[in-house]
């Protein structure tokens, strides 16, 4: 369809025509301090432009937005008429910003600074025509809280008040719904937004109240200005507010206009081209790393039309400045170049025609912008639009929510955030979430879940927002970190589609981030393989300690974008949303005022919640563990089951140890005695350090498993009535309550598993021969007794002092007490004849037990028995810091 495109005369009068298809408004703009004058129509003469931007008439037709060029009245030369091509040797400098995101705080009048430093010092006259504004979107959107609480209008008043000319659309500005964008956002800014590759859905035409491109006018010389935005918007921002938008490649739909372009009858062509991004690269070491880094980038750059002239990329927030070859001109390149984010840059190319008419860049920099400062009544307007904004915002957001113990994260890397690591920022928050369900007509939900990309800032200490003390949370630090204002609510889904979002972390392919890793609250715990194949990542799901069962409902406590299916978590789409009628920064603010109620900090959890197996110290070869019993064992008496391990280094605990026994058998985990040590001829074996509790009768921990071999034994008491055989299985896994963080060496639980005869000939299972020899001074074990004590199954010896002995966990029984052949028992202890290292010592010596030796529990003897099938646990309880 055609469109009315909108001429600003320099006198505010316009004049409105029609326009081939695709053609955007051709504007005028009024100075700005010490810019350009530009021309304003194809058939009257220039007129002097008001020196106030405000002054300029903003009227259009079909929505059409003006743009302002700032040239100053006079200065430059004329044009003559609109078929007139710039002539060689004319230079535009083009000044650009991208991903400013409301920082007009903290970096406002620094951009305006540069922004007017480099207008003047490029001025006008001679070969220099001018200078042109532009911007590559994310204006607004995740913007800190003086912008935010007042809808960014704030950030467009200043962006109108620096003279930005034309800007491309970024994923941030349809936070809020294209409607808002192509409504009240639009009324607001007095530049064009473009994006040529948002569609009404299933067409490629552009919607509604956004345009292909625009042209800018600097001194006579046209530019036209093409906007697009990357394809990933679909899942960036919430479904429901583009539900009739589609998203199509930036770069056929840059081609597509710049052929149209092309195309135009002379006097209607502009004179250059330049490209509005909001894509880019993810990495900046060199124009080839950045084309690997992203397949969109690569696509834009290497393939772009020929006249196209320069790039200017964003939404990496990523600075960077590169000379690409045009293709199919090996002779030309084109500037390539990206400004960083939140206004720390301001990205300056200036462009030069040579006598072809084509566009070379003569200059490609990037101007920081921190602690610049340039005398001008467009800053001073800056500074004034900025402390109105700073008093209200202050306002409304100097109330104190809360404390903090400590510094409250997301996660980084290389001093940058990382979106694809744990954080405890979002668990905590997905912990907000959940917890904000019960304060609300919802029934409870059984967990919460939040994305990193919603994560806008951190919460420190020494952050300190108006007059509060250190560590002090005020309702505008509390919304910069959940500043998108999402509807919260609770999705109804399938176990299946729970463990669907963990596998959907794994971006799809050529996604700008390739993993995304979840926040989730402390009800879960998830181990994934990272180094799986696709769709076969996720290892394990619980909820509250059991495992997810995929054909139950769970209710999910989340915000609105991820329930719509946002950041390509289609799962969440599956189910049901409801929502409690709060926002997702309103039940942030609650938990922080309920914990403020109660007198307590908000302090950041720093256990792992989600692991990766593919650091198992098992499965990557690091430990190896094997679990070995006796032959045999007799009715109604005892045995050890040892589970053996080889550390290359020590593990790191607490470890948990679960042992499952038949129906009818019992355990029970021995002491070391503290009269007996090691033989002198027994191989020196560790055993790992233990721990008991006193309120958990059935509980041990393993602190660490150290370096070497070590030895962990557990007795196992077969009832009276026994047959066949007895298979005993144990299993590792790190305790859940560890302190671990991207570094879980046993998320999973291995299993190991011994089997025994039940014999009634116990001696069956002394030693590697089926005997035992466990004489000594004082005493007989494994088969002996002593003082007329009977040991069945094995012959009686003489000799003793006082017919007992104790052997570190294995004893022998004397004065008229049974061994019932390979086991012998007093003063609780117990212990089998099947061990490799079971033979007595001489002399009078110690009778050793390799694995009891160090073997350290703090309570004696510890029963754990079981009945019935139960599996035994063996955990350490989790101990808070008093």
């Amino acid at each position: 369809m055609s469109k009315l495109v909108t001429k600003v005369l320099a006198t505010g009068a316009a004049v409105s025509m029609l326009t081939l298809p695709g053609l955007a408004p051709v504007v005028a703009a009024p100075s700005l301090g010490n810019g350009n004058s530009a021309e304003d129509s194809a058939t009257s003469p220039r007129e002097s432009a008001p020196a106030d931007p405000d002054e300029a008439s903003n009227d259009s037709s079909a929505g059409s937005r003006s743009a302002s060029s700032g040239d100053a009245a006079g200065d430059e030369p004329d044009s003559g008429s609109d078929a007139q091509f710039a002539p060689e040797g004319t230079k535009v400098q083009l000044l650009n910003i991208t991903d400013f995101h409301g920082r007009i705080s903290e970096a406002g009048t620094q951009v305006a600074s540069v922004v007017e430093d480099e207008r003047a010092k490029f001025g006008t006259g001679g070969d220099n025509a001018g200078t042109a504004v532009l911007s590559t979107g994310d204006n607004i959107g995740a913007s800190t809280y003086t912008s935010s609480s007042q809808n960014d209008t704030p950030t467009l008043d200043v962006l109108n008040a620096i003279g930005v000319q034309a800007s491309a659309v970024g994923n941030h500005e349809f936070d809020n719904g294209l409607d808002d964008l192509t409504g009240r956002v639009s009324d607001e800014a007095d530049f064009a937004y473009s994006a040529a590759n948002v569609y009404d859905k299933g067409t490629e035409n552009v919607v509604d109240g956004l345009d292909e491109y625009s042209v800018v006018e600097v001194a006579g010389v046209k530019i036209a200005v093409i906007g697009v935005v990357t394809k990933d918007t679909a899942s960036l921002v919430s479904p429901d507010g583009i539900a009739d938008v589609d998203f199509g490649d930036p770069t056929d739909a840059v081609n597509r206009v710049a052929e149209d372009i092309e195309e135009l009858p002379e006097d209607e062509r502009p004179d250059m081209t330049v490209v509005e991004a909001h894509l880019g690269a993810s990495s900046t070491e060199s124009l080839e790393d950045a084309e690997a880094s992203n397949a969109e980038f690569k696509k834009l750059v290497t393939e772009a039309d020929a006249s196209v002239d320069a790039m200017f990329t964003g939404h990496t927030q990523l600075p960077y400045a590169f000379e690409a070859p045009v293709p199919g001109e090996p002779d030309r390149t084109r500037p390539v170049i990206e400004a960083g984010s939140y206004g720390e840059y301001v990205g300056q190319v200036t462009m030069e025609v040579d006598g072809n008419l084509d566009w070379q860049a003569s200059g490609i920099d990037l101007i920081e912008t921190k602690d610049k400062s340039y005398d001008s009544e467009v800053v001073d307007k800056v500074a004034g639009i900025v402390s109105d904004a700073e008093d209200k915002a202050k306002e409304l957001g100097s109330e104190v929510s809360g404390t903090i113990s400590e510094d409250i994260t997301r996660a980084s890397k290389d001093g940058k955030e990382d979106r694809g690591a744990e954080s405890t920022l979002g668990n905590l928050v997905a912990d907000a979430l959940k917890e904000g369900v019960e304060e609300t007509q919802l029934e409870e939900a059984d967990f919460g879940i939040t994305n990193p990309g919603g994560l806008r800032t951190d919460l420190l200490c020494d952050e300190i927002y108006n007059t509060e003390e250190k560590c002090e949370v005020t309702v505008a630090e509390l919304n910069g970190v959940l500043p998108f204002a999402n509807d919260h609510g609770v999705v109804t889904m399938k176990g299946e589609d729970v463990i669907g979002l963990f596998e959907e972390q794994w971006q799809p392919d050529g996604a700008s981030r390739p993993f995304l890793h979840l926040g989730i609250s402390d009800d879960l715990d998830v181990v994934y393989d990272s180094d799986a194949d696709k769709g076969e990542h996720v290892e394990s799901v619980k909820v509250d300690g059991e495992t997810i069962d995929p054909k139950k409902d769970y209710r999910v406590a989340t915000l609105s974008f991820l329930a719509a299916g946002g950041d390509n978590f289609t799962s969440f789409a599956k189910g049901d949303f409801e929502q409690s009628g709060l926002t997702d920064f309103e039940t942030w603010e609650n938990y922080f005022n309920k914990h403020q109620a109660e007198g307590k900090d908000v302090t950041p959890d720093k256990n792992e919640r989600q692991a990766d197996a593919a650091k198992d110290v098992i499965d990557n070869g690091d430990l190896t563990a094997e679990l070995t019993g006796p032959k045999a064992i007799k009715p109604g008496e005892s045995a050890d089951f040892v589970l053996k391990t080889n550390a290359k280094s020590e593990v790191a605990g607490p470890i948990d140890v679960t042992v499952d026994l038949p129906d009818g058998y019992t355990a029970e985990a021995a002491g070391k005695s503290s009269s007996q040590s090691a033989s002198a001829d027994a191989p020196e074996v560790d055993a790992p350090r233990a721990e008991a509790e006193a309120d958990a009768a059935k509980t041990i921990s393993l602190d660490s498993i150290p370096a070497g071999e070590s030895e962990t034994p557990v007795t196992v008491t077969a009832p009276k009535d026994a047959s066949g055989e007895v298979t005993v299985k144990t299993s590792l896994q790190a305790n859940a309550d560890g302190p671990w963080w991207d570094d879980n060496p046993l998320p999973l639980a291995h299993e190991f598993e011994a089997t025994a005869s039940v014999v009634d000939d116990a001696n069956a299972s002394a030693g590697d021969d089926g005997s035992a020899d466990g004489s000594a001074d004082g005493g007989n074990a494994d088969g002996g007794a002593a003082d007329g004590g009977n040991a069945d199954g094995g012959d009686s010896a003489a000799g003793g002092s006082d017919g007992s002995s104790d052997a570190d966990g294995a004893n022998a029984s004397a004065d008229g007490g049974n061994a019932d052949g390979a086991n012998a028992s007093a003063d609780g202890g117990s212990a089998d004849g099947s061990g490799s290292d079971a033979n007595g010592s001489k002399d009078g010596g110690d009778l050793p037990r390799t694995g009891f030796e160090t073997f350290n529990i703090v309570a004696a003897a510890l029963a754990l028995i079981v009945a019935g099938g139960t599996a035994i646990t063996l955990v350490r309880r989790r101990k808070l810091p008093t």
